[in-house]
This record gives structure tokens, sequence and C-alpha cells, in this order.
């Protein structure tokens, strides 16, 4: 009987994946119904503020390679169809959360970003972790209470402290997740997402600005705090794992 080595196709795949979908589903409608984006005809279905599900959508590409993406992709895709979205629309819009792992999943591969297990200043690291906590924190109360520069204001100090992790870390790793984690997929989800929006309609062309802005900024937000947090906190237990992929789906 085969034995299956690390690196083979085998049932654990599917079951990330099932799991993944399902918690990405359920984060996507929160977030969606929680803290919606707003333009001048008022908010707009589908869109959040800050979607933290887009702050699992990357680690879990880079943790479970395609697996992780197809898991963003069919969340959106679950997401719509509880908002009675057409489906046509729904399956192309879609495609935002499946490329807001996918970009980065192809970057990271291409250069063989390895990732790292160990801290080099982990008391530094984790009071950097709990700041983040406090920004994602300081960004929902922007959201529903403080208005729009506050919350760019939240933005900026995410930025601020991922920046610090990543010279009192490895350097490698942290400045690729700002450009390629952080800025990359958040650009390449807001161009899919409401760029499709924009072509079936759904928003107006005058609208794509802010509603551009809202999702990118968001997503960036959640993206250097939750994300970060997830991938301090986790990648070391899931690469020591046999879940873990290390190609795309495998």
């Amino acid at each position: 009987m085969h034995k299956p080595k690390r690196g083979d196709l085998t049932w654990r795949q599917p079951v990330v994946f099932a799991v993944a979908t399902l918690v990405c589903t359920l984060l996507a409608i929160w977030a969606v119904v929680a803290a919606p984006v707003g333009s001048d005809a008022g908010a707009v279905t589908g869109v959040s503020g800050l979607y933290l599900a887009a702050a699992v959508y990357v680690p879990l590409a880079l943790w479970f390679g395609v697996w992780g993406c197809l898991a963003g992709y069919l969340s959106c895709v679950f997401m719509g169809i509880y908002l009675n979205m057409p489906l046509p629309f729904v399956l192309v819009w879609a495609l935002a959360d499946f490329f807001e792992g996918f970009m980065p999943l192809m970057v990271y591969r291409s250069l063989k970003t390895r990732p790292v297990l160990t801290l080099k200043r982990p008391q530094v690291t984790y009071g950097v972790n709990l700041l983040l906590a406090a920004v994602l924190a300081a960004s929902a109360l922007a959201l529903l209470y403080w208005g729009t520069w506050a919350f760019i204001a939240t933005f900026i100090a995410s930025i601020a402290l991922v920046l610090v992790q990543a010279f009192a870390e490895d350097r490698k790793t942290w400045l690729t997740w700002l450009p390629i984690g952080v800025f990359l997929a958040s650009i390449a989800s807001g161009v899919f997402g409401v760029g499709a929006m924009a072509a079936f309609g759904n928003i107006s062309l005058s609208a794509f600005p802010s509603v551009f802005f809202g999702w990118v900024l968001g997503d960036m937000i959640v993206l250097a705090t939750l994300g970060t947090l997830l991938t301090v906190a986790l990648t070391p237990l899931i690469v020591k794992s046999r879940f873990y992929v290390r190609r795309f789906f495998s």
C-alpha cells in the first residue's frame, strides 16, 4: 500500500478547502452586512469598508495554495447568493476574492519565498501585533463613528507598524508581505471587484472612485492588521503540519 509522502495530493487538501470556504463565507457575509461601503447613492451592496474575510484570503493562499484561493472565490459566490445577487454577475465578481489570494501566491512561489518559522525579537513582534489588533479595532470605530480621515489614519498606523515589524524580524519576509500580500492583493481585488460592478451596471462610473477607494483601503487595513496577526501566530504551526501546500495544489 502506497503511503502518501509530504507534498502529495491527499484528502487533507479538500478538507482544508471545505473548512476554509465555510469560515470565509461567514466572515464575508458578516462584513458586508455590518460595515458596507457607501457612495453618493447610498450603501453599496456586497462591499465592506472592513472586509475581514480579505485578511484570511492571502494567508490561506500562502498556506494552502490554490485551495485557499478557491475557498476565497466560493465564499464570495455564496455571499453573493445570500445577498440575492444575480448568479452571472456573482460568478465574475467573485474573481476579486480569488485573485486577492492568487496574485500573492504567484509572486511568493516565483520568488521561492519560504515562511520564517522563528522570531528574532519575539517581545517586539508580539508588542507590535498587540498594537495592530488595537488599530484594527480603531478602524472599525472610525468606519462606524469617526469618519474618513480617522479611517485613513488607522491605515497609516497599520502600515507603519508592519514596517516596524519588518526591521525587527526577517526583512525579506515582511518587506515582501507589505507590497505583495497587502498592497498588490488589495488593488488586484479592487480592480476585479469594483470593475465587475461597474461593467454589470451595479454601480455608476461616477461612483467607481469612491467604491474602489473604500474597497482597497479597507482590504489593506485588514491585511496589514489581522492578516499580519494570523501570519505571525499560525504560519509556524501550519508549515510544520501535513496540511501545508508547498507548491500550488500539493
